[in-house]
């Protein structure tokens, strides 16, 4: 049974490496795989991968994790939280209904249907394994540890049922103290994609107190027993959320689709966009009264907010499509609804530095697809957002802003970027109801969702433009070659000022895009003047939908995730908990159903003639090293610790986990005493200070990168000052600091909280 599951990826495996040594062929008509050159460079020129093999005692079998990973976040230990939840999946209790054991398939409905209501408490323990896909991976000790997802607490508004919570499509972003809040994800997957309400926070110096080999992450943990803690309810349910932090430590929630939310509010209509904006603010987060914590405010009739724009006058959906037909009334509100703009899911904001925030407008606009595209809004607004009020009772005004070059997009990454020191948007599909390509002819077409792109969209602010600035478009940015459009991929900050554009495919779940994209900022009289180009070395395992990459405190990239399709869960019994077991159960890899693909956007099949197609869900992962890990061989400059000059009224270190953090005030001088440097370094080094990562669907959403001013007082030591937060536009959070020597090579990072409120790290 082991065999089977492992034998299943490693066909994969070794069906892309065969790919990959054939440069340019054709795959299927009409999408070419990435050309890929059949003698790599040196590991100098393009840096290098390695799959993830977990060391022995985790919760994986070789390389294969067992699970999905949709959410990825960094915590300060250096740890990565990695969740999934249900995981788009369905459920074969009420079995899939492929091609070829029938020739015109129906679309399945997914794991979670309201047909079923599965919410009543007896049937906790069958929800719970459905959505219980969460672990711990470190990459120092290279442990992988499956851990218990959060297990729902009672629902307030129904007797005998508890509340939904399935981490999957929620929303996340660290808190001030390195926790990290989860706001929402699935409710029901039937009738239509729906969000719910719930909040958790995740403890991440609980984390360490725990001996995870001795935890059977399969059942449902004692109450106190795991590191999450119940944030409480929001106002409405949330699928497809981002999380805003703001310069006094509160976290904006913006976005995703609402749930079936009684008694306050009606039934929803597919597709019906939250518009309400929430605010968490943790310095008044009780867990004894959670709601303390939240404030919300209904901007659907704010003047200037997106939902107050026509931009549609004569909407009306196609007959025969499921959207926006009865029951009464909300199918009229729905029609009313679509006729104005709305917040984008998954929405790309910024806070910028005069206060305001920026929409974008780029995210997630694929998941409205019908064949008709009419719930895709197409649009070029933009939009400024401001809070206002007090913290008890918050507001918020809306100004338009510039419209984009073209119409807005879906899934291209962004970055602000730390060269041009403006927002840019990289690839992304147009508005789309996707492409079919044919597998062969006997087997039916392979939806491969929409096209991506190969343009960069860049915004320059202007305090005298009447709109606040512009829109620019290079629409060949990433490559001259069709092969080169992306989606589902992310924009990297490197330590180095260097952006890595990595993952993604030419469509969702189609055509994957191998070669990372190294972009080297150029200067002309020490002004940036655009960036220097390359490919580097090409992955291995393709990553769609649902794939992750982060910087890690060491510089390397960590890659996961990845998925064409919906795979089925299996329905197996759990075995009880061991008491003589040692280490963490293994994962069943016969758990789910991986070996189909989408048929048109809806149904499903099975390929006949082996896997012409990728597994719908990828459970390995990779790691990926810069060229700059391999500049002067193994040497690397140390940060040997860091210490006030003078002292301050506050303590500036602490060992947590066996790793040291430190805490910083703005302004305050700190002196660094470092490890071993080449000869020749004696100028040009630099100290990068970066926000801990928090990636999801194609961004990576907590990046923030400031570069610090130092001089040198020795030849170890140097000197610097950290940053004002609020003239650095920096939200008070953990930082990873790095020092770059001359040579362009970083050392591993040292964890930096930077609060000007709190007294210890």
């Amino acid at each position: 049974m082991l065999w089977r599951g492992i034998r299943r990826l490693a066909v994969v495996s070794v069906f892309l490496f065969a790919v990959s040594s054939f440069a340019g062929e054709d795959i299927t008509p009409g999408c070419r795989l990435p050309a890929h050159t059949p003698t790599t460079p040196p590991k100098e020129q393009v840096g290098m991968w390695k799959t993830v093999f977990p060391a022995e005692g985790s919760a994986a079998i070789r390389q294969i994790l067992g699970m999905q990973t949709v959410h990825n976040v960094m915590l300060p230990s250096g740890k990565i939280l990695i969740v999934s939840g249900s995981s788009w999946r369905n459920k074969d209790l009420k079995p899939t209904d492929y091609w070829p054991l029938n020739p015109s398939p129906t679309s399945p409905k997914g794991a979670i249907n309201r047909a079923d209501d599965p919410f009543l408490d007896s049937k906790l323990a069958d929800y719970y394994k459905i959505v219980n896909n969460a672990a711990i991976y470190d990459p120092v000790d290279n442990t992988f540890y499956r851990i218990p997802h959060p297990v729902p607490v009672r629902d307030p508004n129904a007797a005998g049922h508890f509340a939904p919570d399935d981490l999957f499509c929620t929303g996340h972003q660290h808190l001030r103290d390195g926790n990290v809040l989860f706001a929402g994800g699935t409710q029901y997957y039937s009738p239509f994609r729906t969000g719910n309400n719930s909040t958790w926070i995740f403890d991440w110096k609980k984390e360490l107190s725990i001996d995870w080999r001795r935890v059977d992450w399969r059942q449902i943990p004692a109450a106190g027993s795991t590191p999450w803690n119940f944030a409480g309810f929001m106002e409405r349910g949330r699928w497809y959320a981002s999380l805003l932090p703001l310069l006094d430590g509160r976290l904006a929630v913006f976005s995703g689709f609402v749930g079936f939310d009684p008694p306050k509010n009606p039934d929803m209509y597919q597709f019906e966009i939250n518009y309400l904006v929430e605010f968490f603010d943790s310095s008044r987060f009780d867990p004894n009264n959670p709601k303390a914590a939240w404030r919300s405010v209904d901007v659907k009739s704010t003047p200037n907010s997106p939902f107050t724009i026509e931009i549609n006058p004569t909407f009306t959906p196609t007959p025969g499509t499921t959207s926006c037909f009865p029951p009464a009334p909300t199918a009229e509100q729905c029609v009313k609804d679509n006729r104005y703009d709305a917040f984008k899911l998954y929405p790309e904001n910024y806070l910028l530095p005069d206060g305001r925030i920026y929409l974008t407008r780029e995210g997630d606009w694929v998941s409205l697809r019908t064949c008709d595209t009419h719930f895709m809004r197409r649009t070029k607004n933009t939009y400024f957002a401001r809070v206002t009020g007090t913290r008890d009772a918050p507001g918020m005004t809306f100004e338009r802003g510039p419209d984009r070059a073209e119409e807005i997009t879906s899934y291209g990454t962004s970055l602000w970027d730390p060269n041009s020191n403006l927002i840019s948007i990289l690839g992304g599909q147009p508005t789309s109801p996707g492409v079919l390509y044919p597998i062969n002819a006997d087997e039916p077409s392979h939806f491969a969702g929409g096209r991506g792109s190969r343009k960069i969209e860049t915004f320059h602010p202007s305090p005298t433009d009447p709109t606040g600035g512009k829109w620019t478009l290079e629409p060949n940015f990433l490559g001259d070659d069709p092969n080169e459009d992306r989606t589902m991929h992310y924009s990297i900050i490197l330590p180095t000022k260097q952006v890595l554009i990595i993952n993604g495919g030419n469509f969702d779940f189609y055509g994957p895009v191998f070669d990372p994209i190294l972009l080297t900022p150029q200067y002309k009289a020490g002004v940036f003047s655009g960036y220097k180009r390359e490919l580097m070395a090409a992955a291995l395992e393709p990553r769609y939908y649902h794939n992750s990459a982060m910087l890690l405190p060491d510089g390397n990239i960590f890659v996961s995730g990845g998925n064409t399709a919906r795979a089925t869960y299996i329905t197996r019994p759990i075995p009880p908990a061991d008491p003589n077991r040692v280490g963490q159960p293994k994962p069943d890899l016969d758990s789910a159903d991986i070996d189909v693909y989408f048929w048109n956007d809806g149904p499903m099949a099975k390929t006949q003639k082996g896997l012409l197609t990728n597994p719908t869900e990828d459970w390995v992962a990779e790691i990926y090293s810069p060229p700059y890990q391999f500049i002067d061989g193994d040497r690397r400059a140390v940060i040997d610790f860091i210490y006030p000059y003078p002292s301050v009224p506050y303590k500036t270190k602490a060992t947590i986990g066996n790793r040291e953090v430190y805490l910083m005030h703005s302004g305050d001088v700190f002196r660094a005493h470092l490890g071993y440097l080449p000869q020749k370094c004696t100028t040009d080094a630099s100290l990068a200070l970066i926000k801990l990562p928090s990636a999801t669907h194609g961004w990576e959403n907590g990046q923030r990168f400031m570069q610090l001013p130092i001089r040198s007082t020795g030849d170890y030591t140097i000197e610097f000052a950290a940053p004002n937060m609020r003239e650095a536009n920096m939200p008070p959070a953990y930082y990873m600091l790095f020092y770059v020597d001359c040579m362009g090579k970083p050392s591993i990072a040292k964890m930096v909280r930077f609060d000007n409120e709190a007294t210890e790290p």
